[in-house]
């Protein structure tokens, strides 16, 4: 694929002009009028290129998500055939089985949702602890996780050379083993117990912490 716009919504416009500056091509915005009661108005360019380029990171998710469900098929109204989603945060993913009876496994749900609506997907770390690959809840879909962790390693490492790299939970694990051994640092993980959205208790690991940078 190769694009012809990088589109994006209005508040994330340093992002896309980075994005589009990196692929050498143009970059243009999703204007929105919020009417009040909180419904959205968008306003995409009137001509789109056959192969699009969609930047929408889903952080404070659900206002952003029903507006990136609005946009993508008013992109292909509007010309595009081939739609390249790229969300750095990928929302809902966390949900990815029924804990108790009922639950809705939202990371099927909504991962589904946009496959039906994009041809391709790249995203950075997403939740995928009890799944391989996007592949797995996508299909159709070309999914494509890229990692951050051996950046972080190497900003950590110029910040605090020699720093210990901390974990909160077993889960950061996979990150942040990828960040300490990128760049030769020590890592090591907290134990995390969940009671509440806002009541964690994070016990620290039996390593030695006096005197170190963390």
């Amino acid at each position: 694929m190769t694009p012809g716009l990088v589109l994006a919504f209005d508040d994330e416009r340093d992002t896309a002009q980075a994005l589009a500056s990196a692929l050498e091509v143009p970059a243009a915005l999703i204007e929105r009028h919020r009417f009040p009661d909180g419904e959205s108005k968008l306003r995409l360019p009137p001509r789109l290129p056959a192969q699009l380029v969609l930047l929408r990171g889903l952080h404070q998710p659900n206002e952003k998500l029903v507006e990136l469900l609005i946009a993508l098929p008013a992109a292909r109204d509007l010309g595009a055939r081939q739609i390249l989603l790229v969300s750095p945060y990928l929302a809902y993913m966390r949900q990815d089985m029924a804990f108790t009876p009922g639950e809705a496994v939202s990371q099927r749900h909504i991962a589904a949702l946009l496959a039906g609506q994009v041809d391709g997907l790249i995203t950075i770390d997403p939740h995928l602890h009890r799944i391989q690959s996007l592949d797995e809840v996508m299909p159709g879909c070309r999914g494509v996780a890229l990692t951050a962790a051996p950046l972080l390693g190497a900003w950590a490492a110029a910040q605090v050379p020699g720093a210990l790299l901390l974990g909160p939970d077993e889960e950061a694990l996979q990150w942040v083993a990828a960040a300490g051994q990128a760049q030769g640092l020590a890592y090591a993980v907290c134990c995390k117990q969940r009671f509440g959205d806002r009541d964690v208790r994070v016990a620290l690991p039996d390593v030695p912490l006096t005197g170190r940078a963390v």
